[in-house]
């Protein structure tokens, strides 16, 4: 699709190709591949958004994902900043899902809240509901055992998200908490999700 477009040989597409990563490419090819850049105001409120299954099958997973304080807690520890400037250039600012300024739905409370990168604060949070460890640091849950999930994400059409996730795989490092990164073609992953058969998911918002 990218090769198609710094040939000239599509009329007009965002979807997929739209990215920060490939901006420069495209900028870069103009004159050759016979095309102009547009801006174009983007309806999604993030370009990545974390969501834990919260109608998980196994009652330990569903409790603690339904816990609001434990995703308050790994909120806190996400440095934004770090991966707004190492994936993504320094384009953007931290933001949750929610409307955008434009919309009349915007709420800078809902905007911005938890999304402070403060370390201590995760722990603090973290240990007020799951705070005994294992050997290796990790946090243990209700039933005893290391609070480990798997985080599926699309790294056919969005490969910066594995970018992504792999740092906050070492943020959560810090406060205890063990997630794996599962990189799977998108038609998996809907049939994944359709089935209710994940743990955690990329995805925009």
């Amino acid at each position: 699709l990218v090769l198609k477009a710094m040939n000239g040989e599509i009329d007009y597409q965002d979807r997929h190709i739209g990215t920060f990563n490939n901006k420069a490419i495209f900028f870069d090819n103009m004159e050759q591949g016979g095309y102009t850049l547009t801006n174009r105001v983007n309806a999604d409120s993030n370009v990545m958004e974390i969501s834990l299954n919260l109608t998980h099958l196994d009652p330990v997973k569903n409790e603690i994902f339904n816990n609001k304080d434990f995703r308050i807690g790994l909120s806190h520890a996400i440095n934004r900043q770090e991966i707004i400037d190492t994936v993504f250039v320094g384009q953007g600012i931290p933001y949750q899902g929610a409307p955008k300024p434009p919309s009349e739905y915007y709420n800078e409370e809902l905007a911005t809240q938890y999304t402070e990168y403060d370390v201590d604060l995760a722990n603090e949070i973290l240990d007020g509901i799951y705070p005994e460890k294992d050997g290796n640091g990790v946090r243990l849950g209700s039933d005893g055992e290391p609070i480990r999930f798997d985080m599926l994400v699309d790294a056919t059409r969005f490969p910066a998200w594995v970018n992504v996730l792999e740092l906050v795989d070492l943020y959560w490092d810090e406060i205890g908490i063990d997630m794996s990164i599962g990189g799977i073609s998108g038609e998996l992953l809907t049939e994944r999700r359709e089935a209710n058969d994940y743990d955690a998911t990329a995805n925009f918002s």
